[in-house]
């Protein structure tokens, strides 16, 4: 969630455009070889999980999946989590402030963007408020990250409704991958962060991982050079634990964290909130493997005159692999998730009833055969959630593995976005006379989707990866009648090309080249029609591109820089624009690393999202950045 003007009158405003008018964890890689030693070749084998449940290679997952790396994220300028996501060229990331960013897939983007599963080592983060992610709640030791894998398009057999335009998997690394002392520090003029973490062993079979860590980010200015007053600072801490039990393996771990500006306000809200995770594994006497995942997560939010949230859920999940004959797979599951979700009113926002109850509940069933180069996965989940009922999420996959040097894919899905708090609940302002009184009748946003994709390898030096894709919407939300009241007014479809490539010509140089191309095409699907509702279904670029480029220098030296270009956005208009962060980086002893991280290299000042007027402006920000491991 995000503000995109001063004060709280502007952020009402913004909840008004976007309602009333539209707008698992995994295998490591083995043990000892960091991403630095492979060849791109080994790269596309790693294995990822987020596509079908189960492990399988990079290469032949028959999905538009992108693999963010560790060592990809220690070789990037990147802070934080949203800045690591930078990384991905099939996501859309725009900072709005301080702390707060618009993150989509495949178009629809803005500060309450709802169509994007984000999970944190298989823990739901979104908002029972919007179905979207505070993105100031969730912050991480980068260094403990094993990897991000980005799913654009559905997801919605394997994780539900919301999983409509994409998935985001953020899988950190086990206790026993971060033994030992890690001290870190990232300062700048404009704030920094520092952490400390500490792992050791926990009994005879396991590990057991803590850290601390502090944030303080600087606040930004507008274009006549007035104080946003978005700065904010942040306490976190937590542990991870991972043992044994013969077969079976357990995890246990969770976050505390405290924060936000003094005073609250929309653009630096008090956030406070804590979850803790429990995941076991094992097989059954027949040897076919079981998961059992359950999770607590709470999250506060005070903006003062605005939202003054809080929401807790647990989420219970199972799933069981069957043993079938070889060439056959089946994965199936069931879920129970439920949330309590308080907003206080305030002077601008209200939601009616002040309090709900909220239950989700689902059941799956994944199959996949193999036949010689052929492999085919169907899927169907049925899940049923409080405003309206069961919703019913199919998916056809089918892959054409080209003898191990390529994959050729092709997919469709149906998917829903399930209504949210604020499409049915939200009143404005806090009191009568409302200008938004709510939506009853609000149902399931609906995305039909077919993808056809092909990823490969090009000897060992080049790797590539392209999906076309059309995404065909029913129900999306707009406003109708005076008071306005929520309702699915606007249908039409998504038309999308992602792309990207990697190079190695030589051992000490790589390169990634990434390119997104959308096309919207919206419309009313009833009367009346109000023209100036369809351009706030998010505000998205035609375009954007980005090129990486990684070298090994002598004197254990890195030289590091990305070059991102993002087009126009159309309503509000913001320019385009063309950033370049780097890094340098220098191995000063075998424990110590010290980097110079430059972001927005070139110094101009430009706005990512919203009204020129009242928008942050980003110019340039260096940042030393010393880690130390003992």
């Amino acid at each position: 969630m995000a503000v995109v003007s001063s004060g709280a009158t502007a952020r009402a405003a913004l909840l008004a455009a976007c309602i009333c008018a539209p707008q698992a964890r995994a295998q490591q890689v083995s043990a000892g070889a960091s991403l630095a030693e492979l060849s791109l070749e080994e790269l596309s084998a790693l294995p990822v999980t987020s596509v079908s449940g189960r492990p399988e290679s990079l290469r032949s997952a028959p999905a538009s999946v992108f693999v963010i790396s560790a060592e990809d994220i220690r070789r990037s300028a990147a802070t934080s989590l949203p800045e690591a996501l930078r990384l991905a060229p099939n996501l859309q990331v725009a900072r709005l402030n301080a702390s707060q960013y618009a993150i989509s897939a495949r178009g629809f983007n803005n500060a309450i963007a709802n169509k994007l599963l984000v999970l944190i080592d298989g823990r739901s983060v979104y908002s029972n408020l919007f179905a979207g992610v505070f993105w100031d709640h969730h912050d991480l030791v980068l260094e403990d990250i094993e990897r991000i894998e980005v799913i654009s398009g559905p997801g919605g057999t394997l994780w539900g409704a919301n999983a409509v335009n994409g998935i985001i998997n953020v899988i950190t690394k086990p206790a026993a991958a971060t033994q030992g002392t890690l001290l870190t520090a990232t300062r700048s003029g404009h704030g920094g962060d520092e952490a400390v973490r500490w792992g050791g062993r926990l009994g005879e079979t396991g590990h057991l991982r803590l850290y601390a860590m502090g944030i303080d980010r600087g606040g930004t200015h507008r274009a006549d050079d007035t104080d946003r007053g978005d700065g904010t600072t942040k306490q976190q801490a937590g542990f991870r634990a991972d043992t044994s039990f013969g077969q079976a393996q357990f995890t246990l771990q969770g976050d505390l964290y405290h924060g936000g500006g003094d005073p609250a306000s929309s653009v630096a809200p008090r956030l406070h909130g804590g979850n803790l995770l429990a995941h076991w594994e094992s097989r059954l006497a027949d040897g076919s493997p079981y998961r059992i995942q359950a999770s607590y997560d709470l999250q506060g939010r005070d903006e003062l005159l605005t939202f003054r949230n809080r929401a807790d859920n647990i989420d219970v999940q199972f799933t069981h692999e069957p043993t079938l004959p070889a060439g056959q797979q089946l994965l199936w599951g069931a879920g129970l998730r439920s949330g309590n979700d308080r907003n206080e009113p305030s002077v601008f926002v209200r939601f009616i009833p002040d309090e709900r109850r909220l239950n989700w509940a689902n059941v799956f069933a994944q199959y996949q055969r193999q036949g010689g180069p052929w492999q085919m996965t169907s899927g169907i989940k049925l899940e049923r959630n409080t405003y309206t009922g069961v919703e019913v999420l199919p998916t056809l996959r089918l892959a054409y593995d080209h003898g191990d040097r390529a994959t050729t894919w092709a997919a469709l899905s149906r998917t829903v976005r399930a209504p949210a708090r604020v499409d049915r609940e939200f009143f404005l302002p806090g009191n009568a006379p409302f200008i938004i009184a709510g939506g009853a009748d609000f149902q399931s946003e609906v995305a039909n989707v077919a993808e056809l994709g092909h990823r490969g390898q090009a000897g060992r030096n080049v790797s590539y990866s392209g999906t076309l894709f059309r995404q065909s919407y029913a129900g999306l939300r707009a406003g109708r009648g005076q008071p306005a009241v929520v309702a699915n007014r606007i249908e039409g479809h998504v038309d999308g090309l992602e792309a990207w490539a990697q190079l190695q010509p030589m051992q000490i140089a790589r390169f990634t080249l990434g390119y997104l191309r959308l096309r919207k095409d919206l419309r009313f699907s009833d009367l009346p029609v109000d023209p100036v509702s369809i351009p706030n279904l998010g505000n998205d670029p035609s375009q954007q591109w980005s090129l990486r480029a990684q070298f090994d220098l002598p004197r254990r030296t890195e030289f590091d820089v990305q070059v991102r270009h993002v087009g126009a956005l159309p309503a509000p208009l913001v320019p385009a624009y063309t950033v370049a962060d780097a890094r340098l980086g220098w191995q000063m002893t075998p424990t110590v690393e010290v980097s110079l991280l430059a972001q927005n290299l070139f110094g101009q000042r430009h706005v990512e999202f919203d009204t020129a007027a009242n928008a942050s402006e980003f110019g340039r920000r260096v940042f030393l950045r010393v880690v130390c491991r003992l």
